[in-house]
């Protein structure tokens, strides 16, 4: 009997798969569901056929999809075989929600996600399909408990969204949505341990806008400043931003928040020293895609490879045209290459040869 190896898809794109997931799709992948995540055949992983070049970021690799063109991902952001989050990407406006730091944390999220909807009642369904539905969820979560040896019994306490956030990150403690969620709570009911929650977030994540943006508009709320925070957010990614139209992600992070906070900020960037400051006072947009490229430049001047291949997301993340996101690609590929990025050039090779 034929089994496609990730083997095949790693050593053509230098991008390597954690074990746990490996044997996961090995024993139940193709068209499996758990949570709320439909797990792709594993040769259509491994054939490449899921990403979106041109539109998705060049870190990412689908596994998984919703059913609605929303598609769960990896995204490495390193060599190292633990160098990933794993996150939804959101197909109507290109944003990265990350949900978990590795793979079993992801599918304690599954248990969670199938767990919640036998909690939460579905006013759309029958009351005989509701009871079908939650049997199902039931049986899921049995599956992987047995399988990751998840507490079911622990889970089974869940009574509310805050629980499931609480829950996911007692068991990872950088469940990156989750902690924006848990500060986000927190603050709201001015208790000022969110902060500490937030600080944390953004040490997971440092390119990740929802911890900056929920503790700077805090702070300027209550008359405290917090324009630190939201100066830090303006350089964050644009498509790892925090925000989701998934109610159990959902943060209240703005789909354009990159340019709320520049308007926020508007009159105190005037004097900055920092030539993107400037050019936001200056009335440059932060979803124009020629000032994130030119971001992309600066950092490669600086060798600061990382935030380079960011910004030469953001690029593209703010273009609507093809050939402008292939030719941004193309410098980011030869970029790539300089710093040695192999677990990216492959990826940004595929994605030039592919976009029409």
């Amino acid at each position: 009997m034929y089994v496609p190896r990730f083997e095949k898809f790693e050593m053509k794109y230098g991008y390597f798969f954690p074990v746990e997931f490996k044997n996961f799709m090995y024993k139940y992948g193709g068209d499996t569901q758990f949570g709320s995540c439909r797990f792709e055949y594993p040769e259509n992983i491994i054939s490449n056929l899921l990403r979106v070049p041109g539109y998705m970021d060049f870190h990412l690799i689908p596994f998984g999809d919703v059913g609605n063109g929303d598609y769960y991902c990896f995204y490495r952001y390193g060599s190292n075989i633990n160098d990933y989050f794993v996150g939804i990407w959101l197909h109507e406006t290109r944003n990265f929600v990350i949900l978990a730091s590795n793979f079993k944390s992801f599918m304690y999220k599954c248990l969670l996600d199938d767990y919640l909807s036998t909690v939460i009642p579905n006013e759309d369904i029958s009351d005989i399909e509701y009871a079908e539905a939650s049997a199902e969820s039931i049986e899921r979560c049995r599956v992987l408990s047995e399988e990751f040896g998840f507490d079911f019994e622990k889970v089974k306490n869940m009574k509310s969204e805050f629980d499931y956030h609480r829950l996911m990150i007692e068991y990872d403690e950088k469940a990156l949505q989750s902690l924006c969620f848990m500060g986000k709570e927190l603050l709201k009911k001015k208790d000022i341990r969110g902060f500490d929650i937030l600080d944390s977030a953004k040490d997971i994540c440092y390119f990740y806008t929802a911890p900056y943006y929920l503790a700077g508009k805090t702070l300027l709320n209550i008359g405290r400043g917090g324009r630190e925070y939201l100066k830090k957010a303006l350089k964050t990614s644009l498509v790892c931003t925090g925000y989701s139209y998934w109610q159990e992600d959902y943060l209240e992070i703005p789909e354009g928040v990159h340019r709320e906070v520049a308007l926020l900020l508007d009159r105190y960037l005037e004097n900055s020293d920092d030539y993107f400051e400037r050019e936001l006072y200056r009335g440059r947009d932060p979803y124009d895609y020629e000032l994130r490229y030119e971001m992309a430049k600066y950092y490669m001047r600086k060798r600061n490879y990382d935030w380079a291949m960011i910004e030469y997301n953001n690029a593209i993340f703010c273009s609507e045209d093809k050939k402008i996101s292939k030719a941004i690609l193309k410098e980011a590929l030869v970029d790539a290459k300089e710093a040695g990025m192999h677990y990216l050039i492959n990826i940004i090779e595929h994605d030039i040869r592919i976009l029409r």
